[in-house]
């Protein structure tokens, strides 16, 4: 092979990667982890990556609502993720008080009420035709007021034993002689990203989304109830946070009042990062995957090197911006 065929092989390796949004997303990670080396040694260990990957998996949670808001289109958009997470970590206690035999009850009734509170946002989005971002910023505001009324602050309840595990413990086994140890969220975690990319790809109702996100004109003419389907949308999102909410219950030793807000931004720009267009009817939860980890990972490595949460705030700022030049950069050439 000549090595102007080389070249223009590896030019087109370049190109695929960076035109590959997902790729990209996931070689930003590695960079990441590459950079935490060099500044911590000891940084990508094994066990360092898993504890990594465990923070990761709430936002993730989280940002797979927000993904499928985002591909249902009409500029979808949810900033009330971090007030239903609150629910589900107050309203998981409440039932929980630390007894196994209340998960089921607590499981099912966190799950429906992060439903019904993303049906809201669904409603005055697609039926009384109210601006995503002002709608769920304001629904958000409402859940808080109401946590603080309610609760005064404070969590009356805790976690069951048996979410602790899942929360914070860790599936053994031997390779060899080195014991490994994965968190039991990761394993979730991989048996949720299976499951959402066989229903969003192989599914029917993964066609109906990417459809209404994409054309919305075109999908009503097919008999597609488009209103129905975003509805439901933004209900997926409200559960999904709500029960991210209570898995964080058994991560969190001691939760408070405010913990959602930490997640509402980065879930915006986890799914930014995973190249997922906020036009609609495109992208994949591995990018706003990709995304929840880099976001994760770069928030150990400033922790690890003792920055303040105003140096945190302008890092992720700057790492934002950058992306964002690239992205719409791309979006430009495309």
């Amino acid at each position: 092979m000549t090595d102007t065929a080389v070249q223009s092989k590896f030019r087109d390796i370049v190109r695929r990667v960076f035109y590959d949004k997902v790729l990209l997303a996931f070689l930003l990670v590695i960079l990441l982890f590459v950079a935490g080396e060099i500044i911590v040694p000891g940084f990508s260990h094994f066990s360092h990556v898993m504890t990594v990957l465990q923070a990761s998996f709430f936002l993730g949670l989280i940002s797979l609502g927000q993904t499928i808001v985002v591909i249902s289109g009409k500029e979808g958009l949810d900033l009330s993720v971090g007030s239903t997470l609150t629910v589900g970590v107050l309203l998981g206690a409440v039932i929980l008080l630390g007894k196994d035999s209340n998960l089921p009850l607590a499981i099912l009734a966190v799950i429906s009420a992060g439903f019904i509170l993303g049906l809201v946002n669904g409603f005055g989005v697609s039926y009384l035709g109210l601006s995503p971002l002002i709608m769920t910023l304001a629904w958000g505001i409402v859940i808080d007021g109401v946590l603080l009324f309610i609760s005064k602050g404070s969590y009356p309840g805790k976690a069951s034993p048996i979410l602790e595990m899942i929360g914070h413990g860790s599936m053994t086994f031997m390779i060899g002689t080195y014991l490994v140890k994965i968190p039991w969220v990761i394993v979730l975690w991989v048996v949720i990203i299976l499951g959402i990319r066989f229903v969003l790809r192989r599914t029917s109702i993964g066609y109906v989304l990417y459809g209404v996100g994409a054309n919305s004109r075109a999908a009503e003419l097919l008999g597609i109830k488009t209103k129905n389907v975003r509805v439901i949308a933004y209900g997926m999102s409200g559960m999904l946070s709500a029960l991210s909410g209570m898995f964080m219950l058994g991560f969190v030793a001691n939760p408070n009042i405010a913990l959602g807000e930490r997640y509402v931004l980065p879930s915006v720009v986890a799914v930014i990062i995973g190249g997922i267009d906020f036009g609609g009817g495109s992208g994949s939860y591995l990018g706003a995957v990709a995304g929840s980890i880099f976001l994760t990972t770069l928030a150990s490595i400033l922790t690890t090197l003792n920055i303040g949460e105003g140096g945190k705030q302008v890092v992720t700022g700057m790492v934002l911006m950058i992306l964002l030049i690239i992205y719409t950069r791309k979006k430009k050439r495309e």
